[in-house]
């Protein structure tokens, strides 16, 4: 998924949350609580590569969360919002999100992350849309991949069960990008 939504919004967090191209799923993955309380508040949040950190601030809302990143704490500064759950599979959490507003193509699917609480903090990871596109290139998850180099792109079809399975491999959780900056670390603004 390519999402360019609003130039201007603090570059490096969205190199983390919203690299070039991402994979988009069609469904989310569900199990445990839709809006885990772990992650509702506000929160100041980079990579450890960044010198600036953005503003995120995650509700509980029916059925799920809102996400509203923001690239200052600042009233008027450029926004994107998003929505969806949270779901625990085996211990592991994740976050199903997917941009809202108007410049937003309808049927877009969701991206999916993992968190997971350290002290004070929460470090959240994305995943390699080429290690997406090489599960869906042999088989184990179901979708198409097009475009190549930075332009791939991966659409997983494969139903919130399939995708659950696959993470719960080791070659799913590998797929989650972990090098230098990747790691985006959420600290609780009070």
């Amino acid at each position: 998924m390519k999402i360019r939504l609003v130039p201007g919004v603090v570059a490096a967090g969205l190199a983390v949350l919203l690299s070039a191209c991402v994979p988009e799923f069609a469904n989310p993955l569900s199990g445990g609580a839709p809006a885990d309380p772990a992650i509702i508040g506000s929160w100041s949040a980079k990579s450890e590569t960044d010198d600036e950190a953005m503003r995120l601030d995650i509700s509980a809302v029916e059925g799920g969360i809102q996400m509203v990143m923001r690239d200052s704490s600042e009233e008027g500064a450029e926004e994107i919002t998003f929505k969806g759950t949270t779901a625990e599979i085996d211990g592991v959490r994740y976050a199903n999100l997917t941009p809202v507003g108007e410049e937003v193509a309808a049927g877009t699917g969701y991206m999916i992350f993992r968190y997971a609480p350290k002290g004070e903090a929460i470090e959240v990871w994305t995943l390699d849309v080429k290690a997406i596109a090489a599960a869906i290139d042999t088989g184990k998850l179901a979708g198409t991949n097009s475009g190549t180099g930075i332009d791939l792109q991966s659409k997983v079809s494969a139903d919130g069960a399939a995708v659950a399975a696959f993470l719960a491999t080791p070659e799913g959780q590998a797929a989650f990008r972990s090098g230098p900056g990747d790691v985006l670390t959420m600290t609780r603004v009070p």
